[in-house]
């Protein structure tokens, strides 16, 4: 289409982004105020990336193009990779998806790099073959992806049952659903090949389906103000909690220098707010702020 090697999918696709894009960034306006904030930015980045994966591996690689095709494919995989990552950090971050508790995000980051490197771009550069190189790649990510899809299913499954609201329940689901969409993309291209129809229609859905569960967020968060009975507690302590539930790991000294009051005061306000919710200890308060992170309002 429009003399590129777009094709009419493809071309849906970048449409129905460019409308999230535009729908996030009206909300996300409307919203810059409150507290919640980050949860729309996060998303628009999202969006932004599955845009913009769509465009390139869309256009590339074109035999129009002064640059070499080998440049070309090398620079369309390394976009395709950033978003892939971009992608996963996501989820896992939204879905609190847990697979090697030792392994960081930069660790995974900087693995994925490595591996493209010497299974992908080297033995491309060497032997010319997009299909051998992208198979020693491919082949290896989805290994590692099948293992982490058994732990994610399972983790997500047991979380879902656990759940006393339908809503939490879609929510935890849509976790094992974003995680399949990801996996796609590998399993996709070794399978098809350079089906530009196929990969990027079935990477996209997974982008769409963390859409839906986007737009679920305000059902979500009017049930965790039925959960949470923040109307029993004072402002200050209603202030106090928000913060615990944003960020569990904050330690007292820091949350007294963030509003300006003694280790003792904030003590005591802590006394009466485990009293009021009916929890016993800060680890509650973590096991609270991993279904609640990012939902909290002003």
């Amino acid at each position: 289409m429009f003399n590129t090697e777009i094709c009419i999918s493809t071309f849906i696709c970048i449409l129905i982004f460019i409308l999230l894009v535009i729908i996030v960034s009206v909300q996300l306006i409307l919203v810059w105020k409150r507290r919640d904030r980050n949860y729309y930015l996060k998303f628009l980045f999202l969006i932004v990336s599955g845009l913009i994966y769509n465009v390139i591996e869309g256009i590339l690689p074109d035999k129009d193009f002064r640059i070499n095709i080998i440049s070309q494919n090398i620079f369309a995989w390394l976009i395709g990779l950033g978003v892939a990552v971009h992608y996963f950090i996501y989820i896992k971050s939204e879905y609190d998806l847990i697979f090697f508790k030792r392994v960081s995000l930069s660790g995974i980051g900087m693995f994925a790099t490595l591996a493209l490197i010497f299974l992908f771009i080297l033995p491309y550069t060497i032997t010319g073959s997009l299909k051998t190189s992208r198979t020693y790649f491919l082949s290896f990510i989805l290994a590692i992806s099948m293992v982490a899809i058994i732990i994610i299913i399972k983790q997500q499954t047991k979380k879902a049952r656990a759940q006393n609201k339908i809503i939490f329940k879609i929510h935890d689901f849509m976790g094992i659903l974003s995680f399949l969409g990801l996996i796609t993309l590998p399993f996709t291209i070794l399978l098809f090949g350079d089906n530009q129809f196929i990969e990027q229609t079935f990477f996209s859905i997974g982008f769409f389906i963390i859409a839906v569960d986007y737009f679920l967020y305000s059902f979500r968060k009017k049930e965790i103000k039925k959960i949470i009975p923040f109307e029993k507690l004072s402002i200050r302590e209603t202030e106090i909690l928000k913060l615990l539930l944003e960020d569990p790991n904050l330690k007292y000294s820091e949350i007294s220098k963030m509003l300006n009051i003694s280790e003792k005061t904030l003590s005591t306000h802590l006394s009466n707010i485990y009293k009021k919710i009916e929890i016993k200890s800060k680890k509650e308060i973590h096991e609270l702020s991993k279904i609640y992170k990012n939902t909290i309002t002003d």
